[in-house]
């Protein structure tokens, strides 16, 4: 079975990163899905609020991964 480029790179992204950081933020947002899904359940807005943290959490998740390795080795400069 073959896996794609960034999710092979993605425990190393974040071992360089900042873990202890993404780690807060995925259980800040584990404890917002559960507390959504214990406040509004069975309602129509349940959906609509899970979506909204996990939307959350991985659009900012990204500033707590180092650079991709692409990306580092272009930003470093020539010698």
């Amino acid at each position: 079975m073959r896996v794609s480029w960034p999710v092979r790179h993605l425990p190393g992204r974040v071992r360089r990163g900042r873990p202890l950081r993404l780690l807060a933020r995925a259980l800040v947002a584990g404890a917002l899905v559960l507390a959504a899904l214990h406040l509004v359940a069975g309602q129509p807005a349940a959906p609509a609020l899970v979506t909204g943290v996990i939307t959350w959490f991985l659009l900012t998740a990204r500033s707590d991964l180092a650079p991709s390795p692409e990306t580092a080795r272009t930003a470093a400069p020539e010698r």
